[in-house]
């Protein structure tokens, strides 16, 4: 079974405990995650997001970030790029990463069991057509690209809704209307400060900080 760190707020160190990530959860541990932003530029600055796996314990169906999982026990931050490689094929070197910091979230899973997630967030540029991708089904069932225009919209405009394309675990094309409720719900609008940021990267900002 997968084993994770226990973190200690509030400087959320490794406590040098480990314990099952099943295990961590019930017992209201924080443990480290790692979210990668894949971001494209051209044909329009765009975002690409998977959507989770219709049997996924959170948020189940809904659009979110391009890779992203937990740390195991003795990994660092950059090392969860595995991630990537897992559910998209995609595969990168570290330098390509720019790091927006961490943030900090408590939500309930399928069970209301609440989660307590430390997540280190990265952004990667790839202009790759998701064509080339190879998802993991058992933890996404489709992936999509979102310009960045439409999704700040969406969320700054109620009823605002756009049509994309993507495609699903098997490789055939999917059609897909999105509007704010596609996403997961984040108490910090944790999507929509990432589009934002996205933005500001594509334009060259830095530096960047969550």
């Amino acid at each position: 079974m997968e084993k994770v760190d226990i973190l200690l707020p509030p400087t959320f160190e490794k406590s040098g405990v480990v314990k099952t990530r099943a295990q961590a959860d019930e017992d209201g541990d924080w443990i480290a995650g790692f979210n990668l932003w894949i971001v494209q530029r051209v044909p329009v600055p765009a975002i690409v997001y998977q959507r989770r796996s219709l049997n996924s314990k959170w948020e189940p169906g809904k659009l979110d970030v391009s890779a992203g999982g937990h740390l195991q026990a003795g990994e660092e931050p950059l090392e969860g790029i595995r991630e990537a490689r897992e559910e998209l094929g995609r595969d990168y070197p570290a330098e390509a990463l720019y790091s927006v910091g961490r943030r900090l979230n408590i939500s309930p899973n399928t069970r209301g069991v609440m989660l307590h997630r430390l997540c280190h967030l990265f952004l990667v540029e790839d202009n790759t057509p998701i064509e080339q991708y190879t998802l993991d089904e058992r933890e996404v069932s489709a992936v999509c690209v979102c310009p960045i225009a439409d999704v700040i919209r969406a969320y700054q405009e109620p009823g605002y809704a756009f049509d994309v394309d993507g495609l699903d675990a098997k490789r055939a094309p999917i059609h897909l209307r999105v509007d704010a409720q596609s996403f997961p719900y984040n108490w910090d609008q944790y999507l929509y400060k990432m589009a934002l940021i996205a933005e500001r990267f594509l334009s060259g900002e830095r530096p960047i900080l969550y």
